[in-house]
């Protein structure tokens, strides 16, 4: 243990056996703390003099005007876009943005968080890679006093405000257009396993089926990691006795991936096959033919993102903001 004075969260959790966010929790009034684990961390604070969110004051205090951005990566226009959101409101405040990504990689995201708060930015938003890893160390990043705010993706095992859109209804309005438009065999190809958008735009694809009471078929589930050879599963559906007459792809550059695969088999889309994808890519207005999609206004997460951080810094107040996306209906359905 370090001497009085220069003694840290992390030193107190360790002598604990605790995690620097109940340490952060106990000493600020935070819920889900018993009384008995308060006494404790308040008499060991006590005992090394250690001031709560001492860190967190001094950074307010020495503000670097920047701000850490980290997207799993650049060649999407979706997280493109975020930027440009981001920027506006920062280049408003007077701010830098220091920018990054983590290549889909979790060692290389966890790398660049501690680097950029070595660089003690004055907060940071982060679109995670995938949400299966263990992300307790935003919590210590967050507890040494560097605001945090999760872009896109939802993550259960930090405390800290949320902008994402409405995934879940976005699948559920572009399967239930197919439902409606007669379609009951809907193959659906989904994202990378381990984030949430993946999941919630799945359940919505589900829940259309059952509002309608009707069934869905399992086997006209596929994944759409590069991994698994999505184009060989998609081909093999296409030719079976169950073949689909209609795709929701979890992205539209799955969509695409759709549409060449038809096209190879001499299939036409929409007359044997629509097909209906996710983002509205500005490619998905020039393709033959032009793509049905699900809007994100990511141009718009991305400045909710920043004014939710500097809300955070000043009210110490978590938000989850959920914004609403858009069926764009063009000639692929």
């Amino acid at each position: 243990m370090k001497t009085k004075g220069s003694i840290t969260i992390k030193d107190l959790a360790k002598e604990l056996g605790v995690s620097p966010t109940t340490i952060s929790r106990a000493l600020n009034g935070g819920e889900r703390i018993s009384e008995k684990t308060r006494k404790k961390v308040e008499e060991l604070a006590k005992k090394y003099n250690y001031r709560p969110n001492m860190v967190a004051r001094n950074l307010q205090k020495q503000s670097t005007k920047t701000v850490g951005v980290i997207i799993p990566e650049f060649n999407h226009n979706f997280f493109s876009m975020m930027l440009h959101g981001v920027e506006e409101v920062a280049r408003t405040l007077g701010y830098q943005m220091m920018i990054t990504t983590s290549g889909r990689n979790y060692e290389q995201e966890k790398k660049a968080c501690f680097s950029m708060a070595d660089a003690k930015v004055d907060g940071i938003l982060i679109a995670l890679s995938q949400d299966m890893e263990d992300y307790s160390y935003l919590n210590d990043i967050r507890d040494e006093g560097i605001p945090i705010v999760l872009l896109d993706r939802i993550c259960e095992d930090i405390d800290t405000s949320v902008v994402i859109t409405d995934d879940f209804s976005g699948a559920f309005k572009a399967v239930d257009y197919l439902l409606e438009k007669g379609h009951r065999k809907i193959l659906h190809m989904k994202g990378d396993e381990g984030i949430s958008t993946t999941f919630n735009r799945y359940m919505g694809y589900v829940e259309a089926f059952k509002r309608k009471n009707l069934n869905f078929d399992q086997d006209l589930v596929i994944s759409g990691n590069l991994k698994h050879n999505p184009k060989d599963a998609l081909k093999e559906k296409l030719l079976s006795n169950n073949a689909p007459t209609a795709i929701f792809a979890s992205s539209d550059y799955l969509a695409f991936m759709a549409l060449e695969t038809i096209t190879t088999l001499g299939l036409k889309v929409p007359e044997d096959v629509a097909i209906i994808g996710y983002a509205d890519e500005p490619i998905s207005r020039y393709s033959t033919p032009k793509l049905s999609t699900i809007k994100q206004p990511s141009f718009e997460m991305g400045k909710k993102a920043l004014e939710l951080l500097f809300e955070y810094e000043k009210q110490d107040e978590h938000k989850h903001v959920v914004i609403d996306t858009e069926l764009v209906v063009r000639e692929s359905c």
